[in-house]
């Protein structure tokens, strides 16, 4: 037996056999890891009982300029925080991430006997579980995992049953709020901001109830889409992105995106912070709100829609094959994106020009999709231009689409399909900031 000093502590490693040693060696370092968590709780909370009693052991009581405190005797109902004093301590568990450990809490006692309930942040009272295991459950339900799933790999390490409302309840907890929105200090705002919807199906109750087989009162619940608005910063110059702002709305209606600007407004995303464009899918109801919000703020159609607008309205000659049909779409698209793509907005109108000369009498429908909200599509010259004139470079690609906006929703997708619905717009709400939390 090799013995290794760790600290004032001492782990044991074994010499046992390959697979035995390495399972005895694990078992030391959990238990020697436990017993470490544990001295560290209770120093915190020996530490937050200096700072209340203003003194530390063995030492005089003195007067103090803050005599009043919110804690009171149980028995006498005395503030004065010169009439408490220790009272040896009792012992809890809680669970932590490594298991469960024993805690020694200091008690606190009146000089007429009496007892004092000081309440501590280090361990809060009926607290079962630690914050560092709360995490963990939210992380391991932001990756996928079911409840019962996180249920099973709990019970094994912590050797007792964890209840799945338990878990519920640390989950929604994440979801106490419709929304999230980084607030912003002067010149610290990114100067291009994307806006989009991500849509997801939600049970909301309707205000009636039934009574289930078993004799329960259920409230009656119906299915409504419901979109997730979002807002994703950029920093053209270094390229930096960040998701800025979420929201759960009604819908993409002009009220739903003017309580999602206004919340953008109040975070200090405004013009005189530094913004200098909006880049939109070009919704109505967005429009609305922006003429209402951000009306001195350019903004840009986003070029990815308008083309994928465009390719809706392709109508391919009837005599072509499914294949020949896809390639001439496709060489219509190519052909469009090109005006987009040129150096400066006067060679871009110039191909806009030719390209709707070309093709307004072949495929009229995706001409005027294309001549629909045209300019806007172009605003995002102008704002380069600006840029350069204070020696700054904005990558076009970083300006004209909402696409890595996008891209971002893919991961937001593929959770709630996991999902296939939610139940509560809280456990929507919980699991939309617990995976807003890594793209912010």
């Amino acid at each position: 037996m090799t013995i290794v000093p760790i600290g004032n502590a001492y782990l044991q490693v074994p010499e046992s056999g390959s697979l035995e040693f390495t399972k005895e060696l694990i078992e030391q370092m959990q238990g020697m890891v436990l017993h470490l968590v544990g001295r560290i709780l209770e120093e915190s909370l020996e530490t937050e009982l200096d700072r209340f009693l203003e003194r530390e052991w063995y030492v005089r009581r003195r007067r103090s300029k803050r005599k009043e405190t919110g804690v009171y005797c149980s028995k006498c109902k005395s503030h004065q925080r010169q009439n408490f004093r220790r009272n040896g301590r009792y012992s809890r568990q809680v669970a932590v991430q490594w298991g469960r450990v024993q805690v020694d809490v200091p008690q606190v006692k009146c000089q007429c006997g009496g007892n004092v309930r000081f309440t501590y942040q280090t361990i809060r009272p009926r607290q079962r579980m630690w914050d560092d295991l709360g995490l963990e459950i939210q992380v391991a339900y932001g990756q996928g995992l079911s409840y019962r799933q996180i249920k099973v790999a709990l019970d094994q390490r912590l050797q007792s049953s964890v209840g799945l409302r338990s878990l519920n309840r640390k989950v929604l907890s994440l979801g106490s709020q419709e929304g999230s929105f980084t607030f912003w200090k002067p010149g610290e705002a990114p100067p291009v901001v994307r806006v989009d919807g991500i849509w997801v199906t939600v049970m909301f109750a309707t205000g009636a109830s039934q009574t289930d087989r078993l004799g329960r009162k259920r409230p009656i619940k119906r299915a409504k889409k419901v979109p997730i608005l979002a807002a994703q910063g950029v920093w053209p110059d270094t390229g930096r992105t960040q998701l800025i702002a979420w929201m759960r709305a009604d819908g993409e209606d002009s009220a739903s995106w003017q309580k999602f600007l206004e919340g953008l407004y109040e975070a200090g995303l405004t013009p005189e912070n530094g913004l200098a464009l909006l880049v939109s899918d070009g919704g109505i109801g967005f429009r609305a709100a922006y003429e209402n919000m951000y009306w001195q703020v350019p903004l840009q159609r986003c070029v990815f829609h308008k083309l994928r607008n465009i390719a809706r309205a392709i109508r391919p000659p009837a005599e072509l094959d499914r294949q020949a049909a896809h390639q001439y779409g496709a060489e219509f698209l190519r052909s469009a994106a090109r005006i987009w793509q040129a150096q400066d907005e006067n060679e871009a109108r110039q191909l806009y020009t030719a390209f709707c000369q070309t093709w307004q009498n072949e495929q009229p429908k995706a001409i005027r999709t294309l001549q629909r909200d045209f300019e806007d599509t172009l605003t995002f010259y102008s704002v380069q231009e600006k840029a350069a004139n204070r020696k700054e470079i904005w990558p076009a690609h970083l300006l004209r689409t909402t696409s890595p906006l996008e891209r971002m929703f893919r991961e937001f997708r593929m959770r709630y399909r996991k999902a296939v619905l939610f139940h509560s717009a809280l456990g929507l709400q919980a699991i939309t900031a617990q995976i807003a939390q890594r793209f912010s």
